[in-house]
């Protein structure tokens, strides 16, 4: 399966891909993106996991400063979990990145494959958001790390 991945920056031609594995990914709408408020800006970097044609899996980021980065969201269609995608693309999305950079990052308290794989990366936790989520109430976990 992984060799057969290409992990790659978006482009205009993946976002009707995009939008549906987000709207699929994300029950809430309030946690669903519309990707085509990200392309051409330049603080925000989409980097995507390609199986021939498809989009599998994505990680949208922005640049908050020189080196800061907020890992804004990370998902992987659901055919395409457990399969080590979602590690590939932070792996990569790391990768990229300068030595004492921070990366910060927000998830859901209930989303506890995601709590495990940025544990796996090295997060720490930084604190808690009291019901931050509304649809459903949840709270958010606040997370970083220094490369």
């Amino acid at each position: 399966m992984k060799n057969s991945l290409k992990i790659r920056k978006a482009n205009e031609f993946d976002l009707e891909n995009l939008n549906n594995l987000n709207s699929k990914s994300f029950e809430a709408l309030s946690k669903r993106l519309d990707f085509l408020n990200f392309f051409n800006k330049k603080n925000y970097e989409i980097i995507v996991a390609a199986k021939e044609k498809s989009i599998v899996g994505y990680l949208l980021s922005l640049n908050v400063t020189e080196n800061i980065y907020e890992i804004i969201s990370i998902a992987v269609g659901s055919y395409f979990r457990k399969k080590g995608i979602a590690s590939l693309l932070m792996s990569d999305f790391l990768g990229n990145k300068k030595v004492n950079s921070k990366i910060i990052l927000e998830v859901a308290n209930k989303n506890k494959v995601a709590i495990k794989l940025y544990k796996n990366f090295l997060f720490d936790i930084d604190g808690i958001r009291k019901d931050y989520y509304k649809d459903p109430i949840d709270d958010a976990i606040l997370m970083s790390k220094i490369i």
